[in-house]
């Protein structure tokens, strides 16, 4: 299976299924959830495209007193350095690729050791949890850099979850997946 004919078709099936209620349905699950409400600082990723929506996310957690971190992309050496949000989406404005990403005037760098939680977007994922992302490697690279205590999660369209995928070996996987089928979060079983 070729990885970029896979993740074009799956990402055309993407924006021609997307739907706002079925990624509400996924974020209210999410917030209810103990991952959630145990976590303290939680980087998520500013949605774009067919992506589940996390700006409304954004908001309820900023407002609930949690600490949101988003990644900014480093196009030389496909990085990712992280931000403190506290405005949002004020302190934030268009970055590459046409991606929400914080402002230089807004920076607060804070260290991923520091995370209790990942929210890692992705292309497709298996029910065991591995990911194909978006083919840039920045998540692959980054995952290597926060604590092991840390959790990383997936929001993912239940459609979108499959048997089998391209992987290479530097493809990074999930310790969970909230779908909008999921009531509770959903531990991944080892394949």
């Amino acid at each position: 299976m070729d990885k970029s004919v896979f993740r074009k078709e799956t990402l055309a099936r993407r924006k021609a299924t997307y739907s706002a209620a079925t990624d509400a349905v996924i974020i209210e699950t999410f917030l209810e959830s103990d991952l959630y409400k145990n976590a303290e600082w939680i980087m998520a990723y500013v949605s774009f495209g067919t992506e589940i929506n996390t700006h409304d996310f954004i908001k309820k957690a900023l407002a609930d007193g949690k600490h949101i971190v988003a990644p900014i992309c480093n196009i030389e050496d496909h990085t990712v350095t992280l931000s403190e949000i506290i405005n949002f989406p004020g302190d934030l404005e268009e970055g590459h690729y046409g991606i929400l990403e914080v402002r230089e005037d807004c920076l607060r760098i804070i260290d991923p050791k520091q995370l209790d939680l990942v929210l890692v977007p992705g292309c497709a994922f298996t029910k065991a949890g591995h990911r194909m992302g978006f083919g840039g490697g920045y998540y692959d690279r980054f995952l290597e850099t926060i604590s092991d205590d840390c959790i990383t999660a997936a929001l993912i369209r239940e459609d979108f979850i499959f048997e089998k995928i391209p992987m290479e070996a530097h493809d990074k996987s999930v310790d969970y997946m909230i779908t909008e089928k999921c009531l509770s979060c959903c531990p991944i079983q080892e394949d």
